[in-house]
């Protein structure tokens, strides 16, 4: 039988092991190896089968009306759109508890669309027939929707479940379902391949995840008194 006394130092020592920090680097970790293995995939195309497989089965399963509803939430989880939404959060943020680490808010759709937009030029992909019909333009991988949706409503929700103004349920339902709906729609829409919302969602993840390092660090580093206010 394990003594309390035990018990209790073995406790101690998971709390100390499983900080956010641990989730952290589990997540920022985990993101860029999905990302390395669906890269080096893409950039060998050992995935056109699968990709073209999934786009033709939602192509054969197109409705108008769900089109439609697809559209005008593919745009709410543009790029443009989510800027605005971190900057808007930033701004209520800053007002409501002050401090810097309302910036991490607004710095996450800006790493997240630079780093998709770089690595788009890097792979260079075509998309599929679809984005010709909603004059999208640019290269395929990743997807550019997936990574901003994601690097901002999981920063938003992570700063805002540590600052207790939001249940962690709540954060995990609407840090994960936006960008889930928002990739969906990329893919309904056939304006990108399957693997391109994956990476583009390991890309969102990932400057998620270093902006809760960053946001931990100004926690840290915050006075007493600015800990209390917030």
């Amino acid at each position: 039988m394990v003594k309390p006394a035990r018990t209790r130092r073995v406790r101690d020592w998971f709390r100390k092991l499983i900080t956010f920090w641990t989730l952290i680097a589990v997540v920022s970790a985990g993101a860029l190896l999905v990302f390395a293995d669906v890269g080096e995939d893409v950039a060998e195309r050992s995935t056109t089968q699968l990709d073209n497989a999934v786009s033709a089965w939602i192509v054969s399963h197109q409705n108008p009306l769900i089109y439609k509803i697809a559209l005008v939430a593919t745009w709410i989880g543009s790029p443009a759109v989510m800027v605005l939404i971190a900057i808007a959060a930033g701004v209520w943020f800053y007002g409501r508890s002050g401090g810097s680490k309302a910036g991490v808010m607004v710095a996450a759709p800006a790493v997240g669309g630079l780093l998709s937009g770089t690595i788009k030029v890097f792979y260079g992909r075509a998309r599929p027939a679809g984005a010709a019909l909603l004059n999208e333009h640019t290269y395929s991988f990743p997807s550019g929707h997936a990574a901003t949706s994601a690097a901002v409503m999981v920063s938003l929700c992570y700063v805002l479940a540590r600052e207790r103004m939001i249940s962690w349920p709540t954060a995990i339902v609407i840090g994960g379902g936006v960008p889930l709906i928002v990739g969906l729609t990329r893919l309904y829409l056939n304006v990108h391949w399957f693997t391109d919302v994956i990476g583009g969602w390991t890309v969102g993840l990932f400057v998620a995840a270093i902006s809760a390092a960053l946001y931990e660090r100004l926690r840290q580093s915050a006075p007493p008194e600015a800990e209390v206010a917030a």
